[in-house]
């Protein structure tokens, strides 16, 4: 392919991959088409193009600059990134030990003892009833033991939810600190 196939480049703009932006006037066309060149091009008129932008043919191609938009949106997307963080923390399980026994704790945890301590409260268990533990073991519970196993649920809940609430605010209050779009992008949420 020879060099006649392009008349003319314009606007070449480098992008953040290194890639080259510009606008092309293919021979035989009478109006510029954008098209975006790159050192890895698999086409004739693309790597032509590469290597006469590459050479200077079409003169000196703009640097990439990093716009305020640019590191703004990347900042947004990192407070999307804290905010799931935060919510799959929020509804993980964990455990907690409370009278000897290991116990599981969450919303999923939490949604199944509720009812059962609103029987318990209105002495509606059933008789033996048994609540079983962290370790799959079967364990005789009297409904003041449901109850109480509850609050510390209750407890234990509220505790690691602060600890997860002061965590996403510390990452939230760091990433408001940091300037350049690679500090955002590299800025680890966890």
């Amino acid at each position: 392919m020879n060099a006649e196939v392009i008349k003319d480049v314009k606007n070449a703009v480098y992008n953040e991959d290194g890639s080259v932006t510009c606008d092309v006037l293919p021979a035989g066309m009478d109006s510029y088409l954008p098209y975006t060149a790159s050192r890895n091009d698999t086409t004739p008129f693309g790597q032509l193009l590469w290597q006469q932008l590459a050479a200077g043919t079409y003169g000196k191609i703009t640097p990439f600059t990093v716009t305020q938009d640019m590191i703004e949106g990347a900042r947004e997307q990192k407070r999307r990134e804290i905010n799931a963080w935060r919510n799959a923390q929020e509804n993980a399980s964990y455990t907690f030990t409370f009278r000897d026994h290991t116990w599981d704790y969450g919303k999923a945890a939490q949604n199944r003892l509720g009812p059962v301590a609103m029987l318990a409260k209105n002495g509606q268990l059933p008789e033996g009833f048994f609540w079983t533990d962290a370790n799959n073991e079967d364990i005789p519970v009297t409904p003041a033991d449901i109850q109480a196993l509850e609050a510390a649920m209750i407890g234990a809940m509220v505790t690691k939810g602060f600890e997860i609430h002061q965590r996403q605010r510390q990452m939230k209050q760091a990433l408001d600190k940091l300037n350049t779009l690679e500090e955002i992008r590299t800025f680890r949420v966890a």
